[in-house]
């Protein structure tokens, strides 16, 4: 009976020993492992934890950054994954987002000059009509009236040089020439021929 109870005692002991020297191993082990990064492991990375799957992974990295591991719980982890992967992971400083470059100011386009719209140039300022002088409009009023006859000794010289052909110097030839007995005298008057004589022989008299 002792031997018995000794052979017991002593795989008692052997077992004890055992499996307190796998439970040191078992601890070494874990802490051998690399802790993974809430914050920054991959979810390839993430897979390799006992109990995580893609869909956990994918979970937990869209449910970054993390201020614990306790905060697995706000992205859909059970109590039971949280506690299981707890020893396996630790929650470091959150990655940096990536920069964004903020997109160069674009230059406002320059104003176009202003057009330069050229000056209208000035109309131009037609002369005015020069005004009849004394001379013409007193020929125009001598002008005898149709059928009105002109008496050659006792017209004006305006009178004589509105009868045409006749001009100022004409007129005064007439003039000195009087009198006149028949209009046809008139042809004695220097530069008064039978032309000119024709242009004025039914307009004039010697009455």
């Amino acid at each position: 009976m002792q031997k018995r109870g000794k052979s017991v005692l002593s795989w008692i002991t052997v077992l004890t020993m055992a499996m307190a020297m796998a439970l040191v191993l078992s601890g070494t082990m874990v802490f051998a492992q690399k802790l993974l990064d809430l914050n920054t492991a991959s979810e390839k990375e993430l897979e390799s934890l006992k109990g995580v799957g893609p869909a956990t992974a994918k979970k937990i990295v869209a449910g970054r950054p993390y201020k614990s591991v306790d905060e697995l719980s706000k992205a859909g982890l059970t109590a039971k994954q949280v506690e299981t992967i707890k020893p396996l992971v630790t929650v470091g400083a959150a990655a940096p987002a990536p920069a964004v470059a903020k997109p160069a100011a674009t230059a406002a386009p320059a104003k176009p000059a202003a057009t330069v719209v050229p000056a209208k140039p000035a109309k131009e300022v037609k002369p005015a009509k020069e005004a009849k002088s004394p001379e013409k409009a007193a020929k125009a009023a001598a002008k005898p009236a149709p059928g009105q006859k002109v008496n050659i000794n006792t017209a004006t010289k305006e009178e004589l040089d509105a009868l045409p052909g006749i001009g100022p110097v004409k007129a005064q030839a007439i003039i000195d020439g009087r009198p006149y007995q028949t209009p046809e005298d008139i042809m004695k008057v220097k530069g008064i021929k039978e032309g000119e004589f024709k242009k004025i022989k039914d307009i004039i008299v010697v009455k």
